[in-house]
């Protein structure tokens, strides 16, 4: 195994650990487990649990190994099957995994993961259509600009949420879920958002031959001796 496959490997190894963390500290009103609930106070409304502490620099540092194993991959002419394939699948797991949490633990609105997680498996089908028809799916400039932003927008989530701000939900003060704070906060979330459907419209669009047009389907299937 190279070292891009090692580094994707890592990725992989830090994701339940990271979930676990996120799991075992329970905001109020969410479903989550209350198993370590000290936390880092600052002043009289912040309250940064340590577990969301260590999950935060663990997904920041999970992010970064996205970066560095296709650099590294390029660099030295170690691109594989099976780092081509698990690359992905590490990403999706990662980023879908914590959206689920954050949507738990009420940081972040349950129709932005829908909207989110949803993308990405419809995405997910498309390119498994266009394989099907040995057409490869090539990555837009949009998504890749929403994987960053959306990356960027998570990682504050897990410093300077709303929750940690002993914010209410539905709330609309300063410190609540609707208060400015939050929503200055949510702004990269937002943006990914945007970007996300834009970006699955986009992809939809410049392959709309291939999963629309029934003539490629009627080409190949049209028998050989048919008369015109």
């Amino acid at each position: 195994m190279n070292w891009a496959n090692r580094i994707t490997m890592v990725r992989l190894l830090l994701i339940p650990v990271i979930i676990i963390m996120m799991i075992i500290y329970q905001f109020p009103n969410s479903p989550l487990f209350d198993a370590w609930n000290q936390t880092i106070e600052i002043g009289e409304n912040y309250k940064l649990p340590i577990a969301y502490l260590v999950a935060g620099i663990l997904f920041i540092t999970a992010a970064l190994t996205d970066f560095l194993d296709g650099y590294v991959a390029r660099k030295f002419n170690q691109v594989t099957t099976f780092g081509k394939f698990f690359d992905s699948i590490a990403d999706k797991i990662l980023t879908n995994t914590v959206l689920i949490v954050f949507a738990c633990a009420g940081i972040i609105p349950v129709w932005m993961a829908v909207i989110l997680i949803g993308r990405d498996f419809l995405i997910d089908v498309v390119r498994q259509i266009l394989a099907t028809k040995k057409v490869v799916m090539a990555a837009n400039q949009l998504g890749r600009v929403k994987a960053a932003v959306e990356m960027v927008g998570m990682s504050l989530l897990f410093f300077a949420g709303f929750r940690m701000f002993n914010g209410s939900v539905h709330g609309t003060g300063t410190f609540d879920e609707f208060g400015w704070i939050n929503q200055l906060l949510m702004i990269p979330m937002y943006v990914a958002t945007v970007l996300s459907i834009t970006s699955a419209g986009v992809y939809i669009y410049f392959n709309r031959k291939e999963l629309f047009d029934t003539s490629v389907i009627e080409r190949k299937t049209k028998p050989k001796n048919e008369k015109k």
